[in-house]
């Protein structure tokens, strides 16, 4: 049986589903995330039911649970860091999506997030999550939680792609195809761009027609028209 994404009370809710984000960076933050989230809770999380998975607010809670213990260590090997928080929040785990204790998850979890130090701008609001306002509100939130356990020594591939990768793709698509200094400029063997030959060879289309110029301006009394006939 095919499963529908953004499946919510049975019927299709874009608000839980990512197919509305046009931009693939975006796209790939959300693959990496799910990635990193899923691999510290167990959990095949993916576009499809990330938003469904932690809307309750518990899976998030278990996720402060494990970063804490990188910020229990990152504390104790370096001073002046009296303000990460001391210890995760306690959550509801079975309690529904729009129940008042999947909004005291919520709550709980992003005064968490405070704590870790990610701004206030990063930080989605609670209905942004339980009311499906906002989910890449939510998803700015939690990478940047990510990046904050990072800092703290967690393992964590949340580095944002090249910008400038799409624009070699679209040339790609448009010209049918590869530029094969862009692989190498971005893998990682760095090699130098390939050199062009501005000097056009002989028979060549732009040599006959640099030759038909170059034949209007010597003889500015005969018509252009006898000088481009064949």
């Amino acid at each position: 049986q095919r499963r529908v994404r953004g499946k919510a009370g049975g019927k299709y809710d874009r608000r839980m589903s990512f197919d509305d984000v046009k931009d693939e960076r975006m796209l790939v933050m959300v693959d990496k995330l799910c990635v990193w989230m899923g691999g510290i809770l167990d959990e095949k999380l993916n576009r499809e039911n990330l938003i469904p998975q932690i809307r309750n607010g518990g899976p998030l809670c278990r996720l402060a649970e494990f970063v804490q213990e990188s910020v229990d260590d990152f504390k104790a090997n370096n001073e002046d860091n009296d303000d990460l928080p001391s210890s995760a929040p306690q959550a509801n785990l079975t309690c529904g999506a729009r129940s008042m204790e999947a909004r005291q998850n919520v709550t709980k979890f992003l005064d968490w997030v405070r704590k870790m130090r990610v701004p206030e701008s990063s930080i989605f609001l609670p209905d942004d999550l339980l009311k499906l306002k906002g989910k890449m509100n939510v998803v700015n939130t939690l990478l940047a939680v990510a990046r904050r356990a990072k800092d703290c020594g967690m393992s964590a591939d949340i580095d944002a792609p090249p910008k400038i990768a799409n624009a070699f793709i679209g040339l790609e698509e448009k010209f049918g195809k590869k530029f094969d200094h862009t692989s190498k400029a971005f893998g990682t063997q760095k090699s130098e761009l390939k050199t062009t030959n501005m000097t056009l060879s002989h028979g060549s289309a732009w040599k006959i027609v640099q030759g038909k110029i170059d034949a209007i301006l010597q003889l500015p009394g005969k018509p252009s028209y006898e000088i481009f006939r064949v």
